[in-house]
Order: C-alpha cells, then sequence, then structure tokens
C-alpha cells in the first residue's frame, strides 16, 4: 500500500498510536495486534490502573504501556493528555486514537491510509459508524447525533460522528491546542478546538460494535451533556 502525507508524493505518514484502556485485557490484546499489521511506528496503550492484567497483556501483543497509578488517572481525557505528552517529542506526522475496549475494528484503520493516500493534505480524519448506525443501540445513536449537529453548528463543521474515540490527527494541529477536559469530553474539546484552525476534515466509515453482555464506559445523555459543556468550558 503506497500511503501519502504531508502532501509528498510517495511518502509514508508516520503514525503514534495512542490507546486509553481501563480494565480491557478482555479486548486489548486484539486491538493491539490488529495495529501492527499496519506497522505503526509506536503502539502506546495508556493503562488507568487497571487491575485485570491489561498492562501485561499489552505489553505482550507488542505494545508499549504507559502505566498510570491509582488516583493519577482519573478519566479518559487526562488519560489521553498523558499518552499524548508522552509521545509529543517524537518525529511524526499523525496522532492515532482508538480504544481499548474492542469497540472499534483496527482493521477499519485501512480506510484512514486509502484516504490519506488520495488525500494527503487531510489534517483530521474521524472514524464514523453512520453506515453502521444500525448496530448502534437507539438512545446512543440519537445522543451522539444530537451533540455532533448542536455542537458542529457552533464551530461550523458537519460532523456524522463527533464522538467515535477511532481518529486520525495530524501532528501539528493537535499541539496547537490547549487541552484541559477530563473524561469522555476530550475528543469533542479536540474538535471543537481544532475547528478554530482552517483544517482539511474527513469521515472514515468504520464498524460500529457492541458486545453482548458488555457496554461502553460511556452513560449516555448525562455523558452527552458533560461533554457538550466542558467542549465549550475549556
Amino acid at each position: 500500500m503506497s500511503v501519502l502525507s504531508s502532501g509528498v508524493p510517495g511518502s509514508i505518514p508516520r503514525i503514534v498510536a495512542i490507546i486509553a484502556a481501563h480494565d480491557e485485557s478482555e479486548h486489548i490484546g486484539g486491538v493491539v495486534s490488529g495495529l501492527l499489521r499496519f506497522g505503526q511506528q509506536r503502539i502506546l496503550v495508556v493503562d488507568d490502573a487497571s487491575q485485570d492484567g491489561t498492562a501485561a497483556i499489552a505489553e505482550s501483543a507488542g505494545a508499549e504501556v504507559l502505566h498510570l497509578p491509582v488516583g493519577k488517572g482519573g478519566g479518559k481525557g487526562q488519560v489521553l493528555r498523558a499518552g499524548i505528552a508522552h509521545v509529543r517529542d517524537d518525529d511524526f506526522d499523525f496522532y492515532l486514537f482508538i480504544d481499548g475496549d474492542g469497540q472499534h475494528d483496527p482493521a477499519d484503520l485501512c480506510g484512514f491510509l486509502d484516504y490519506l493516500a488520495t488525500h494527503p493534505k487531510a489534517d483530521f480524519l474521524i472514524g464514523s459508524r453512520f453506515q453502521d448506525r444500525g448496530k448502534i443501540p437507539g438512545k446512543r445513536w440519537k445522543t451522539n447525533a444530537l451533540g455532533s449537529w448542536t455542537l458542529g453548528r457552533i464551530a461550523g463543521v458537519k460532523w456524522e460522528d463527533s464522538q467515535s474515540g477511532f481518529r486520525m490527527i495530524r501532528k501539528k494541529v493537535l499541539e496547537r491546542l490547549d487541552l484541559c477536559s477530563a473524561g469522555f469530553a476530550i475528543e469533542m474539546e479536540i474538535a471543537m478546538k481544532a475547528a478554530d484552525w482552517k483544517l482539511n476534515w474527513a469521515h472514515i466509515p468504520i464498524r460500529a460494535i457492541y458486545h453482548q453482555g458488555g457496554g461502553s464506559h460511556f452513560r449516555g445523555v448525562m455523558d452527552t451533556w458533560r461533554i457538550a459543556w466542558f467542549s465549550l468550558q475549556c
């Protein structure tokens, strides 16, 4: 696969993957091994004080692990910001974010790379479950759609799936942003603050995966309102 980046024909984007994980021993190995197929420069699992062996499984699968001790994490926002700070000095082109709970298929990264091959100036690529909406629980879909539409209107950007945890962001774009959110607001904060800059946005179709008997740490309407509030306050 020939992938372009930085507007330079024939160049291959250097990608650092950051995976937030808290007690995800059941899924983290598959997420890491799935990404390794694409030859990322670096895969960092930020382990938020897991008690179920998540860190050891991630390391065995081939990831680097950043351990956050009990009391030092506090939410997805703080976890991702710790990961960003940890790799910030590396020389690469894109941050890749994917959740560690198995609700995203690492194989869908192929769509991101294919898009970059034909649109090398893309800055912010968001995995969109829009085409797979039939698999998304009704309440989750409605709250996501409402949040995406409302904050998109404020930001002046049309977002299909603003709360998607599967995304690629050009490093020089993310470095412009002063992030402060904790919890799930981090993804919307990044998008809202990035919207202040003239960027090339893209939505990449991805699968929607919901595990029977499991569940996201996301809590529907309550977290949607928190996301909206903190995105506008930070």
